[in-house]
């Protein structure tokens, strides 16, 4: 062992004049922790908040979508086929579950006093339900294999509240198919709230029998077709590969006709553009806290430094060389540093799962989209947030260690 690090292990950072830690360790290592728990909070509800609402999203809209080649964003007026060499392209990618036919149909609920302009989306059974499952509030999805189920639907609780709707009513729809209105009884089987407003108050779900034959069209037709990424590549990357396989497709002749792309972030682009906003804050919060910690520490430092300028005469006297200080008082920083940090880990992890498990911080819906403060704990940024901590207060080490250079050794030994 160096004797540097034997020394700062063995110097006291005890207030001699009262039992504990003197106020200025005190504040170090205060100031170091929260400001590694506020970065940290603040980086895990952020990402917590960006998840959600693009899980929001793409549950409305999914990640990718196929549609006719007519289309134009927000009409579903047009029907594709979804045949056997589509899926054949789509499943050759290597980048998407299974897909999810799905047929969109502008329609008036009425009821004895009142109506509400709505959109029934009709869904192919499978995966694509387990957003609509997930957001159930009363109620259950019904298993539309059973062919009685064909006409039940799952409308929002704001739906539901404007038209006075429960579990087991049956009520009334009008749907505008081809400049033609057809009526069809549904009966009301669930609600759901995703508190997406502007999405709650247009959509109810259906089965995909339901809106075909709304729309009289096959079996195999719909509006469009809703992918899901399977997680091996990002949605433009996969909406890349799929449109390039679909056009050597067409070019092939394996394909009949062609067809359009659209993505999550294209349809709901009004989001996306204010949750990446959301980052500027995060680094505006991250930027300031580390020079919170560091200064602090800084600081702390140079108070440490004047309360042992005694020692540091003594030491130069002996021999011992400016670095060989600077390295005793860059130990003790560490011990500073290291101290604040579990501290902050400790108190800001304990936080962000009590919140992830309890949601004891709520919100409101209207404003965030969401009734509680979302989290989400991702340990490599926190790893890698503790080791940029960890070098930024290492940088501002160097500044009081300079001090060290400057002190008399004669005049030090008398200093009062």
């Amino acid at each position: 062992m160096n004797y540097e690090l034997f020394i700062a292990r063995r110097l006291r950072l005890s207030d001699e004049s009262r039992r504990g830690m003197s106020p200025g360790i005190i504040i170090a290592i205060a100031g170091i922790a929260l400001s590694i728990m506020i970065m940290m909070v603040a980086m895990s509800i952020v990402y917590g908040f960006k998840k959600e609402i693009r899980n929001k999203v793409t549950g409305f809209d999914s990640q990718v979508s196929i549609h006719p080649a007519s289309y134009e964003s927000g009409m579903d007026a047009e029907h594709i086929d979804f045949t056997k060499e589509l899926e054949q392209v789509i499943a050759g990618t290597g980048y998407f579950e299974t897909p999810s036919l799905v047929i969109q149909q502008p329609a008036i609920i009425k009821t004895d006093t009142t109506f509400e302009a709505i959109a029934v989306k009709g869904i192919s059974a499978g995966s694509g339900w387990d957003f609509v499952r997930d957001n159930v509030i009363d109620g259950e999805v019904p298993d539309y294999n059973d062919a009685e189920n064909r006409n039940k639907v799952v409308v929002s609780r704001i739906i539901a509240d404007k038209l006075g709707l429960s579990v087991g009513d049956r009520v009334n729809a009008y749907f505008f198919v081809d400049e033609a209105l057809k009526a069809r009884r549904m009966d009301v089987a669930a609600v759901y709230d995703t508190n997406f407003g502007d999405y709650d108050k247009v959509f109810v779900f259906s089965s995909l029998p339901f809106t075909q034959s709304v729309a009289s069209v096959g079996e195999n037709t719909g509006s469009r077709v809703e992918l899901m990424t399977n997680g091996n590549a990002s949605v433009e990357e996969s909406a890349l590969k799929l449109q390039n396989e679909m056009m050597l497709a067409c070019y092939t002749g394996k394909l009949k006709g062609t067809y359009r792309l659209s993505t999550v972030t294209d349809n709901g682009m009004m989001y996306f553009n204010w949750l990446e906003l959301l980052d500027t804050n995060v680094v505006v919060i991250l930027v300031l806290m580390a020079l919170v910690s560091g200064f602090t520490l800084i600081s702390s430092l140079f108070i440490i430094i004047l309360e042992r300028v005694n020692m540091i005469g003594i030491l130069k006297a002996l021999g011992s060389t400016n670095g060989e200080i600077r390295r005793i008082f860059s130990y003790v920083a560490q011990k500073l540093v290291i101290a604040g940090m579990v501290t902050g880990d400790v108190i800001g992890i304990a936080f962000l799962l009590i919140q992830k498990y309890t949601r004891v911080l709520p919100l409101d819906p209207d404003a965030y989209y969401l009734d509680y403060v979302p989290v989400e704990v991702n340990w490599w940024h926190i790893l890698l947030l503790n080791i940029c901590v960890f070098a930024i207060c290492w940088l501002m080490i160097l500044v009081p260690g300079q001090i060290v250079a400057r002190i008399n050794p004669a005049t030090s030994i008398r200093y009062e």
